[in-house]
């Protein structure tokens, strides 16, 4: 039987249907009982979806972004030049001293840094969840830590009309799935995938459709 998942709320819900292949767990799911809520409070990050088949490990984040870029909460890209021009305005009002004493940090994260925590705390997370024998993780964790399975990541990011379409949504996706590819690459056979629901693989055996269950 093919397992349905609902993720986000309102405008930004999107059903995800896993076909019978995947085994699918809820990694994040705000749950007294779930382990990553054991933990989270020390500051780690956790990946929306964790899911297995015969061949593969899969961990699954899942952003939805209505805004333009220059409007967006999220950095698609590495530089951002308002940022930078208002950072150097800021550091062009210190002397040296106060410079040694000052640091600064953009609040709006660089998507690739912010998947990068994601999967190594997510990681993290089923190693240690592994060594407490939790229960519901079992499944998840052995595979991981003993059938060296790759790793797929599968970042679904679904934009607004316009930016969705695949001539659109392809090269900046190109270019996050490098990013994040190269941030990974330390963790050795692991592939990453930048999608939407106009662009997801139909051999992926995962279906996506705006709306939560039963709207």
């Amino acid at each position: 039987m093919p397992t349905i998942i609902s993720e986000g709320k309102g405008v930004r819900a999107l059903t995800f249907e896993f076909s019978d292949k995947w085994q699918v767990y809820k990694y994040d799911e705000v749950n007294t009982e779930n382990f990553y809520n054991k933990f989270k409070g020390n500051g780690y990050k956790a990946i929306d979806f964790i899911a297995k088949s015969d061949k593969s490990f899969l961990l699954i984040e899942v952003k939805y972004v209505l805004a333009e870029d220059e409007r967006s909460s999220l950095r698609l890209k590495p530089e951002d030049l308002r940022y930078l021009a208002v950072l150097q305005e800021l550091k062009s009002k210190l002397s040296e001293e106060e410079l040694k004493l000052v640091s600064f940090k953009n609040k709006r994260p660089y998507l690739v840094d912010e998947i990068d925590k994601k999967v190594r705390d997510t990681l993290v997370g089923l190693f240690a969840s592994y060594r407490h024998n939790d229960s519901k993780l079992s499944a998840y964790n052995r595979s991981l830590v003993l059938d060296n399975k790759p790793i797929f990541i599968i970042v679904f990011l679904e934009r607004n009309q316009e930016l969705n379409k695949p001539e659109n949504f392809k090269p900046m996706a190109s270019n996050l799935k490098k990013a994040i590819e190269q941030k990974l690459s330390f963790l050795g056979d692991i592939r990453v995938d930048v999608v939407n629901t106009l662009t997801i693989p139909e051999s992926l055996g995962i279906n996506v459709q705006a709306g939560s269950i039963g709207t």
